[in-house]
């Protein structure tokens, strides 16, 4: 009686309770697992004050790697069981279903959808987002981004993308810890590669113009920045599928987009294969 009650309270508990009967699904649990025994590594190891640079390297790597398993494993999973009420509630309230998945895994497992599936707003929702994955996607042309200095004029991402100049556009924001984290490793880079055909041009994701303005002067950060003010609501952020902060993307000097969700050892690799 009280499981009963229970079902009837937290009805996505409950298929959460039978989706791991399913052998696809406990392979996604348990390779998310993994990953967060990773992140928790990343976390003691900072915490003691022993991260190195070379372990930090090792745990980046392994992470990224991981991270490709766990969202291959949901992807199986979803494709398996899109139809039925306990794939849904996985897809419709777990990160992996609305904002992991690559825009092939994503593909696939929208043309799978029934009937009955393709009329929910998760459904449409997620094809909305697909277009936009696809828009953004490596190998495209950036997307125009026409917002505000500090200094309150308008600037755009053309004038500084597609004009000969590899350019990486940074989200950010002053409330969020780990782009501040971020920031000192992101200069460093900006002036190691200022003179050799790169710029960096900024979209803060601050609600707030003041704390904006007090972030950038805080950080000492050098490169152009731009801003609506609109938190998780801009244009921009809506444009280029970002769910998550620090995130860069690197245009290269025709105006074509070279990868997204750049951040730490991964841009620095990148920059230094293009750069060498």
């Amino acid at each position: 009686m009280k499981k009963i009650l229970i079902c009837l309270l937290i009805p996505f508990w409950c298929a959460n309770l039978q989706a791991q009967q399913d052998s696809t699904y406990q392979k996604a649990l348990d390779s998310e697992a993994i990953l967060n025994a990773i992140s928790a590594l990343y976390d003691t190891a900072e915490v003691k004050n022993i991260l190195s640079p070379a372990l930090e390297k090792v745990l980046d790597d392994e992470w990224d790697a991981q991270y490709e398993k766990v969202k291959a494993a949901y992807a199986r999973f979803f494709e398996n069981h899109i139809n039925d009420s306990i794939g849904q509630a996985v897809f419709t309230r777990t990160s992996w279903g609305q904002r992991r998945l690559s825009i092939e895994q994503l593909e696939t497992i929208l043309s799978k959808a029934g009937p009955e599936f393709q009329e929910t707003k998760i459904y449409a929702s997620a094809v909305i987002r697909l277009e936009r994955m696809k828009l953004t996607a490596p190998g495209t042309s950036y997307q125009e981004i026409v917002s505000k200095s500090p200094e309150g004029k308008e600037i755009k991402l053309s004038d500084y993308a597609g004009k000969g100049k590899y350019v990486l556009l940074d989200f950010w924001a002053s409330w969020c810890p780990p782009c501040r984290k971020e920031m000192p490793h992101l200069i460093e880079l900006y002036n190691q590669y200022k003179d050799k055909n790169f710029e960096i041009i900024g979209y803060s994701l601050d609600r707030n113009e003041e704390a904006w303005k007090k972030g950038i002067h805080q950080l000492q950060i050098p490169w152009p920045q731009m801003s609506d003010c609109a938190f998780w609501q801009s244009t921009p952020v809506q444009l280029y599928d970002i769910h998550g902060i620090p995130s860069a993307i690197l245009i290269d000097p025709e105006g074509k987009i070279v990868q997204k969700e750049l951040t730490g050892n991964a841009l620095t690799e990148l920059l230094q294969q293009l750069f060498q």
